[in-house]
């Protein structure tokens, strides 16, 4: 009987393992679940006590001090952009170079158009330095008009030699104060040799502004050629204009002796005398005496010591043929000395220059 079942029990084993077999044949891969040893596909190592051999290197290791950190060298697209920008400025100073030989409409309407405010300065500064030929005024100069009237009025005021393109740049880049900054100094440095040219440009101007414009212009003119300003006063038709000239005109060559005066210890003292001026024709007056009393006419002496130097000036000040007495004492008195009274009389200063 157990004979019997040992035979049986083999027999369903070998069934079993046929079976087995035919469904799970050789070929198939084993399953991911069950781990399987590493198998590597390597020449065989060396004992750990050998070097390893020069004919098949491994690649070296990382080595921090071969990878420079990244403030050691700049970065190429940094260092590109930099590059572009100079390539940049540099095309826009040929370019503008080239279109200030042509007509100066055209070369303005494209420095119109550039938006960059780096690029816009380089290719107006490039016209101005081209169109001056190259007699600009200091950079501080330059560097204060811009900070007052703006990039434009600023390099615009570097024209305005040139009534001509100082007139185009004011009317194509420029408004409000700026303007008429440009055109004022414009007018001024033509109204000697053409006053009329000079004066024609403030109907540039709204005519709200005008008469500010011709003010300022007959108190510059006044300053540096005051007989030619005052004729030119005197022919203007209406009254009320001639009346406003020669007040603009007396702001700058006022009526009065002819003196410059600075503080020194509390008191007025000469600074200069003006050629041709009633202080310099009387010879009473010398350069660094110092004022100590002031008064009009026949009035009492007022102490100058500590008054304001504006009060002073407007005291020295008056109407022609006007007596004004002065107490003053020389730079080189001896101490204790008593001041020497003057009395001059007032007359229109003149500037010739």
């Amino acid at each position: 009987m157990k004979t019997k079942l040992t035979a049986v029990f083999i027999l369903a084993a070998i069934v079993l393992a046929a079976v087995i077999v035919a469904v799970y044949p050789r070929s198939q891969p084993p399953s991911v679940d069950l781990p399987q040893p590493e198998v590597k596909f390597s020449a065989p190592q060396p004992h750990p006590s050998e070097t390893i051999s020069e004919a098949v290197p491994e690649p070296p290791a990382p080595v921090a001090a071969e990878v420079p950190a990244p403030a050691s060298r700049p970065h190429p697209v940094a260092a590109s952009a930099s590059t572009n920008k100079l390539e940049r400025l540099n095309q826009i100073r040929e370019g503008f170079r080239t279109m200030a030989a042509g007509d100066p409409t055209n070369a303005l309407h494209a420095a119109k158009l550039i938006a960059d405010p780096t690029e816009r300065e380089t290719a107006l500064l490039t016209l101005v330095t081209e169109w001056t030929h190259g007699e600009l005024r200091s950079p501080f100069q330059r560097a204060e008009a811009i900070a007052s009237f703006g990039l434009e009025a600023g390099l615009g005021l570097e024209l305005a030699g040139n009534p001509e393109l100082a007139t185009l740049w004011a009317n194509e880049m420029t408004q409000g104060p700026g303007r008429r900054a440009l055109l004022r100094e414009t007018a001024l440095r033509m109204v000697g040799s053409d006053p009329a040219a000079a004066f024609a440009l403030t109907e540039q101007l709204p005519p709200e502004e005008r008469a500010n414009f011709a003010g300022s212009l007959f108190a510059g003119w006044g300053s540096t050629d005051t007989d030619a300003a005052f004729k030119w006063a005197a022919q203007l038709p209406d009254p009320a204009a001639r009346d406003a000239a020669v007040q603009a005109i007396r702001t700058t060559a006022p009526v009065g002796i002819g003196t410059a005066l600075r503080m020194e210890d509390g008191y007025p003292v000469i600074n200069e005398l003006v050629p041709g001026a009633p202080a310099e024709l009387s010879g009473q007056i010398r350069r660094g005496d110092r004022i100590v009393a002031l008064a009009q006419g026949d009035n009492s002496f007022i102490d100058a010591h500590n008054l304001p130097l504006d009060k002073i000036v407007a005291m020295v000040r008056g109407a022609p043929n006007t007596i004004l007495q002065l107490q003053v004492m020389a730079a080189d008195a001896p101490p204790n000395s008593p001041p020497r009274t003057v009395a001059i009389l007032r007359d229109q200063v003149k500037f010739k220059k």
